[in-house]
């Protein structure tokens, strides 16, 4: 079941708020596939121990990590069922970073794939970042003076001392898996070339794999069908640019698809509207109305 919610969250809708904070608790583990957002993700791990894929990088996750990702960065969890996992969530949206940002743009710096996405603070610093957690949480809540503001500082004061710890201690996750794995080589090969009308046989090629091997290496490594994974990723491009005000053909043609017919039944099935009607001067085309992090 939280598999089919976090499913929807990242097929349809778009962040309207500022931010939106969870804290959940369980053990019930995360059976999710590859997934991406419109918006950014910050995951404070207060206890867990497990995995997470971010854009093609694998990371061992513990107690006390920071989870940095990235708009429309590919990512997926990896906790076992059994296994208690509490962790607060942030999804802030672009507009609230653009206006905080530092004149240097640093705080976009925070969520870059090459810088690493996941901060490991010291075991003292963790009783701040919960604090920090919890105002946040209170001013959310609450109806006194200029409380969304506080909220809202409160966000970027959380945005700021993560920063500040990747800076002052250099204690950034390192990488699970090497960067020769011939997966994530192809799950880079695939994200570079998502605009371009690539098969799964031209990458299967490319890396000199058979075809049906690559199919089943990528579902067992990444979770997911690899042609679902691409299918994907296109649509949510071709969303962007409608957003951004490129005509639907074009939008199509644009990201990869032969046929517009095939395009906007595919965009239909994703995003429950037809592409004019989530282009940027349609009315509600910024509602979320499911949130579930994972």
């Amino acid at each position: 079941m939280e598999s089919d919610k976090e499913s929807r969250v990242a097929a349809r809708g778009y962040l309207h708020e500022d931010f939106r904070l969870f804290h959940n608790t369980d053990t019930l583990g995360t059976e999710v596939g590859i997934h991406f957002h419109d918006f950014y993700k910050v995951t404070y791990v207060k206890y867990g121990e497990g995995r997470y894929m971010i854009d093609g990088k694998f990371y061992d996750i513990t107690s006390g990590d920071i989870i940095l990702v990235g708009i429309n960065v590919p990512h997926q969890p990896f906790f076992r069922a059994g296994v208690l996992y509490d962790r607060h969530t942030l999804y802030i949206s672009s507009g609230m970073l653009e206006d905080f940002d530092l004149p240097d743009g640093r705080i976009y710096d925070l969520f870059s794939s090459e810088s690493g996405n996941v901060v490991r603070p010291k075991a003292e610093d963790a009783e701040r970042f919960t604090a920090l957690l919890k105002k946040i949480e209170t001013e959310t809540s609450s109806s006194s003076y200029a409380a969304h503001l506080a909220a809202r500082l409160g966000v970027m004061s959380f945005l700021i001392e993560t920063g500040r710890v990747r800076e002052d201690s250099a204690q950034i996750v390192p990488l699970r898996l090497s960067e020769d794995d011939i997966m994530l080589k192809v799950l880079r090969f695939v994200n570079e070339n998502l605009c371009e009308n690539v098969s799964i046989a031209d990458a299967a090629a490319h890396f000199e794999m058979q075809e049906e091997l690559m199919r089943k290496d990528f579902r067992s490594a990444f979770g997911c069908p690899m042609q679902e994974y691409i299918l994907n990723r296109r649509l949510t491009r071709a969303r962007e640019l409608i957003q951004e005000g490129t005509a639907p053909a074009d939008a199509c043609y644009s990201c990869g698809f032969d046929s517009y017919s095939g395009f906007a039944k595919a965009y239909q099935g994703k995003f429950g509207a037809a592409p004019r009607a989530m282009s940027a001067d349609a009315p509600g085309y910024n509602v979320l109305s499911d949130f579930l992090p994972e």
